[in-house]
């Protein structure tokens, strides 16, 4: 192989096969990105900040880049341009314009205490956004003085150089091709409303104590992911009972991390999704019933081998040569068709991070996390959840007005006895 090609190489990378669909979605007023952000106990220096951004760039790869059209697929390019930390909006995930971010797909910004990264999906998923953001505070408390180690959970030692398993696509390592599932799926129920304004995100953020929810799921033999499920099928299985006339299918969508079935370190998108819910034509259901279907479906769709099967039909998308060998400009428009299609086959998403890791020496400083999804496309609300010292973030982002049922999923919580504390950005 010539120096030249060896350097080409470098310079570019393909994107992974969850992040080709992601940039026929991109517009002036709309982004698929997400939030991640850490509150310290004390003011953020930006000065401090951005010398702590620098510093940690150049050690993630799939950050340091920018999003470019080839002849029949996106690509990443290596981007050197300085990154720019801004001061944080009232409305948090605006679209993300690479000119204003001097070609990045991500935005640290702050606000008092607070350090927020906004990311778009085409580089990475929750876990690897968890990275850089936990390595950019530990970089930032270090040049504040404070005694943080350069390694440890959640964090990357920015004195090693970025491997090849750090960029590696999982899908295409793991994927076996022995069978492939079918992706064919009923429609679900979306509640209508008022669109907002475009670019703008409505949240509401409820915050538990951890143990209360985990407590709760226990009684009904659920983790904290199914009950939480659960509990969202049943607020909305409410809302269509008394705002429609018709039975469609309430399902959400839920993220499965691979990272917990294959010995990937990728630092780039390796993620899946199911749809557990419930289907009202077949009868009136009690709470109990419906944590029971979303358990046993979970836990059916959770296992390895159908998630690989899963794996194998939609990197057989992206394989197949025919649809390689059409041009970009005929394949956006089929994939933007394809995603929106895709959201209409369930009602609303919950994303679970878990506790955010970071080394022990990190937490005396950081006095909560959160997590929040960008506008949905289609669907009217979303829901991010995560967890700091205890205390669990349930946030959902909304495209509409009315906020009834992030409200009742809330009261729902609270008839069960979690205490819940309800912040928004209105």
């Amino acid at each position: 192989m010539s120096k030249k090609t060896q350097q080409n190489r470098k310079t570019w990378l393909k994107l992974d096969n969850a992040a080709n669909i992601y940039p026929s979605l991109i517009s002036r007023n709309f982004t698929p990105n997400f939030r991640v952000s850490l509150t310290l106990k004390e003011h953020i220096n930006p000065e401090i900040l951005q010398q702590a951004v620098e510093n940690c760039l150049p050690r993630f790869k799939n950050f340091s880049s920018t999003l470019k059209k080839g002849l029949f697929w996106h690509y990443l390019e290596l981007n050197t341009r300085k990154p720019v930390v801004e001061y944080d909006s009232h409305f948090p995930m605006r679209a993300l314009n690479s000119k204003n971010t001097n070609g990045y797909h991500f935005r640290v910004c702050y606000y008092e205490k607070r350090i927020a990264l906004e990311v778009m999906h085409v580089i990475t998923d929750g876990t690897g956004a968890t990275y850089f953001l936990c390595t950019i505070v530990a970089e930032y408390l270090r040049l504040c003085g404070k005694d943080i180690p350069n390694a440890g959970p959640g964090i990357i030692d920015l004195s090693s150089a970025p491997t090849p398993d750090e960029m590696e696509d999982g899908f295409r390592k793991y994927t076996r091709f022995k069978t492939r599932r079918t992706r064919q799926e009923a429609s679900a129920y979306h509640i209508k409303g008022t669109k907002l304004p475009a670019g703008e995100v409505g949240v509401i953020i409820g915050r538990a104590p951890v143990d209360a929810i985990k407590a709760k799921a226990k009684e009904f033999g659920a983790t904290i992911t199914e009950f939480l499920v659960a509990v969202l099928v049943w607020t909305l299985y409410c809302h269509q009972k008394e705002h429609s006339k018709k039975d469609i299918a309430v399902k959400i969508n839920v993220p499965i991390n691979l990272r917990n079935y294959y010995p990937s370190k990728t630092l780039r998108n390796f993620s899946l999704f199911i749809n557990p819910g419930i289907e009202p034509k077949y009868g009136d259901w009690d709470f109990d019933e419906v944590v029971d279907d979303v358990q046993h479906f979970m836990r059916l769709n959770k296992k390895e081998k159908f998630l690989n099967a899963n794996m194998s039909a939609n990197l057989a998308d992206e394989m197949n040569p025919v649809i390689r060998a059409v041009p970009l400009f005929l394949k956006t428009p089929v994939l933007h068709m394809y995603y929106v299609s895709g959201e209409g086959k369930y009602s609303s998403t919950i994303s679970n991070l878990g506790e955010f890791a970071m080394p022990e020496e990190m937490k005396p400083h950081i006095e909560r996390a959160d997590f929040i999804l960008g506008r949905p496309y289609i669907m009217p609300t979303n829901c991010a959840v995560a967890s700091f010292n205890g205390i669990m973030s349930i946030s959902f982002g909304r495209s509409i007005k009315e906020k009834e049922c992030e409200r009742e999923f809330f009261r729902n919580l609270i008839k069960m006895g979690i205490p819940v504390k309800i912040e928004s950005n209105e």
